[in-house]
């Protein structure tokens, strides 16, 4: 099968490591199973499946976590450092709700047949899960505020989102994604990609051939700088890999439709992120994003150094996450107190 640059440049993303909680960090968690449709006005005959994590008090933001291509809810919870924090822990340490999400065809959700996916069946969907948030229909508490926060494909998933539908968001993070992808890295990384049905992993399944994996080597060469990776997380992040569909027609969302967006961003990306040309300061991340966001997006930018385009995989991930609770506090707000 061949895999188009098009394709490409909507993928990659993120694994997970197995760690004790944190001692200062003592989310409640439950899974969640989310009836959803995959277009505006089909029946609701799939099944989303999440975690959905309270913080200690009465939080009245959530944030919704949305892996990239090929990975699933587990990147929320790794720790490229295992002496410190995940994400979801960070984030509900401080008082934020969080519920991290398998998009259909990933992880514990359905896998419908691929000729059912449409361009825009992920933003159908998680606009109904951020519906049924602020309804108090997802786990049994209403929230107020909903940051969408995104890695790879899922933070263009919450760029296209919070740009058509303004209304729906209280702020945005993106992750591992820019203005400036390196198409030619996107071409060569598609060598790494085939059917789902040819994987050892996924084989017996009866998954059609719009089910997409990575090959075995793929992370490690193109998502990790490994001198700040340990070895043992990549190794998880292979063991952890999960499918996933790219319709016909998906691509790269360019950045034109920023202007849309009327919540605070925040951009954090990796110094060494292999994917992703342009900028490799936070200085000059600025400089060539700002030009696509208006003034109600109070745009701020991180670049992390000793990261490549897996930033909770590396050493380096806790000052990601220190820089995104600071930003939330800042700008969004409605951590439990």
């Amino acid at each position: 099968m061949r895999i188009t640059t098009a394709v490409l440049l909507a993928l990659a993303s993120i694994p997970v490591t197995s760690a004790p909680a944190a001692a200062n960090a003592a989310p409640v968690c439950r899974s969640i199973g989310a009836k959803v449709a995959m277009t505006a006005d089909g029946p609701a005959d799939q099944r989303l499946a999440g975690t959905l994590c309270l913080p200690r008090g009465h939080a009245t933001t959530v944030q919704l976590l949305i892996p990239g291509g090929f990975y699933g809810q587990a990147y929320w919870r790794m720790r490229g450092d295992q002496r410190r924090p995940s994400y979801v822990e960070t984030m509900t340490a401080a008082g934020y709700a969080t519920l991290a999400i398998d998009r259909l065809g990933t992880g514990a959700s359905s896998y419908p047949p691929s000729a059912r996916f449409r361009q825009d069946t992920h933003e159908i969907v998680i606009r109904q899960l951020i519906r049924r948030l602020r309804e108090g229909r997802l786990g049994g508490r209403r929230f107020a505020k909903v940051v969408l926060v995104g890695h790879s494909l899922g933070s263009t998933l919450a760029r296209i989102l919070a740009a058509r539908h303004p209304a729906d968001v209280d702020g945005v993070i993106l992750t591992g994604e820019s203005s400036m992808p390196d198409t030619a890295a996107f071409e060569q990384m598609g060598a790494g990609i085939y059917r789902a049905a040819d994987d050892p992993r996924f084989a017996g399944r009866g998954l059609d051939d719009g089910y997409l994996t990575t090959r075995p080597g793929l992370r490690a060469t193109w998502f990790y700088h490994r001198p700040d990776a340990a070895p043992e997380v990549i190794a998880a992040d292979e063991a952890a890999k999960t499918t996933d569909v790219f319709p016909p027609g998906d691509s790269y969302t360019p950045p034109s439709i920023n202007k849309g967006i009327q919540v605070p961003v925040l951009i954090v990306n990796g110094e060494h992120d292999r994917l992703l040309a342009g900028a490799r300061t936070s200085a000059a991340l600025h400089a060539q994003e700002a030009p696509f966001y208006g003034p109600r997006a109070e745009l701020e930018t991180v670049v992390i150094p000793g990261a490549g385009h897996v930033l909770n995989g590396h050493r380096t991930a806790p000052r990601w996450f220190a820089q995104a609770r600071a930003w939330a506090d800042r700008h969004v707000g409605g951590a439990a107190r």
